[in-house]
């Protein structure tokens, strides 16, 4: 528990903090470059399309390359941490889906006082079943490259597997090279098929590092 409130209240915040820098900077360049050309597509879906899956990514790979070692430094075993790592990452991307919305909300409303007819959002629920798959995907990576050394190369190809479709019902996030037309075949199971990509990411995580050794990090 005590594992599970440090990530929470130390990370949570230091995420909101880069969300509300990023919409800010969002927001800027908006403005610059209306004064060149129309705005024809939201600044903040770019934001939370792709730049956001990637930075969840490196929070989970940060969680679990320098946060375990601490925890276990300090007495804590690896499965009381994993346990809390887990139910952090439920609630980070929880968290991040409704900054995500409420930055959509904001940036609406003034896009409509500029007479910008710009809409291209996805629902809470497709940006949280996103980032959940992705923070998980980047601890899974992170313990493979921890147990394994170079050998844990083999966990992105397996990650990259598990996240194609989480970006489905998103609008702006792009497609991925060889595998564009993938994502497709799921259809309307694309949710179920992210829960199910989370929850391989994780028993990965649980798997490898359950009993791997750890060095504790300076940095």
């Amino acid at each position: 528990m005590k594992i599970f409130r440090h990530l929470t209240t130390s990370l949570l915040l230091f995420c909101a903090m880069v969300a509300a820098g990023a919409f800010a900077f969002a927001l800027v360049v908006t403005f610059v470059v209306s004064a060149f050309r129309s705005v024809e597509i939201s600044a903040w879906n770019v934001v939370t399309s792709q730049i956001a899956r990637w930075f969840l990514f490196a929070i989970g790979v940060y969680v679990i390359h320098n946060l375990l070692p601490i925890a276990v430094a300090h007495g804590r075993t690896r499965r009381e941490f994993l346990l809390a790592a887990s139910g952090f990452t439920v609630v980070l991307a929880l968290g991040m889906a409704l900054l995500g919305w409420l930055g959509f909300l904001v940036e609406g409303g003034i896009y409509s006082l500029m007479d910008w007819n710009v809409d291209a959002h996805g629902s809470p629920v497709a940006y949280f079943l996103m980032f959940l798959a992705w923070c998980a995907v980047g601890m899974f990576c992170a313990a493979a490259f921890d147990r394994f050394g170079a050998v844990g190369v083999f966990s992105v190809p397996i990650g990259l597997v598990l996240v194609v479709t989480t970006t489905v019902a998103i609008p702006g996030s792009g497609t991925l090279p060889f595998i564009r037309d993938i994502p497709a075949l799921f259809g309307s199971s694309w949710h179920l098929v992210s829960v199910v990509a989370f929850v391989a990411a994780l028993a990965g995580t649980w798997a490898i590092a359950r009993d791997m050794p750890v060095r504790l990090r300076t940095m």
